[in-house]
């Protein structure tokens, strides 16, 4: 059985994009688990770079970064190469500076700062998904894509996934108040329509 975490509620209270109870018929047994490496930290950044930085460079192009990063965090690209951010960086800035390059950065590389809390928060709402070929990999839900065979939508907020990674699922078929979600990724919105009895909510 999942471990489930629930916030101190001093009363008994149903998100309000649930359209049912909360029993068994609408919640399914024994929970899952999310992947917690598939979530970003509260707080994180995500580093894309706009220009090519060959071997040696101190300073990388990057998108308008969407919060302030610290000097000395170590930024591990998607291609493999790592960079260490030799001085503060602003929200919006465009251009970090780094300790010289042991290996050059391609434009459109990417790497994601955790942030100062490290926490992996994920709200109740939540659609989350996975293919086929992860499910019989044993791999655990992540966000849902508009590619993923299985959408469920996560129950209870998750405080942190990567402390617990437990999770309830509301279940296929039920009441969903859609305009109550949390915003899905683009095409998905349409297999939480497929799979749920969607209505809009009113306050």
């Amino acid at each position: 059985m999942a471990r489930i975490t629930y916030p101190a509620y001093t009363s008994a209270t149903t998100p309000n994009w649930v359209g049912d109870f909360l029993d068994r018929e609408h919640v399914v047994p024994g929970g899952s688990k999310v992947d917690a490496a598939q979530f970003a930290a509260q707080g994180s950044v995500v580093v894309t770079t706009t220009a090519a930085a060959a071997i040696g460079a101190t300073s990388l192009a990057v998108t308008a970064l969407s919060g302030a990063i610290v000097a000395g965090t170590i930024l591990t690209f998607s291609t493999g190469v790592y960079a260490i951010v030799s001085a503060d960086a602003a929200a919006t800035a465009t251009a970090l500076a780094v300790q010289p390059l042991f290996a050059a950065i391609a434009s459109g590389a990417s790497a994601t700062w955790p942030g100062t809390s490290g926490k992996k928060f994920i709200p109740s709402g939540t659609a989350l998904g996975r293919t086929i070929a992860e499910r019989d990999a044993g791999t655990a839900f992540g966000p849902a894509a508009s590619t993923d065979d299985f959408v469920y939508l996560l129950v209870h907020d998750v405080y942190d996934a990567a402390d617990n990674n437990d999770v309830d699922l509301y279940r296929p078929g039920s009441i969903v108040k859609e305009n109550f979600l949390p915003t899905p990724a683009s095409g998905v919105m349409a297999k939480i329509q497929a799979v749920y009895v969607c209505v809009r909510g009113v306050y």
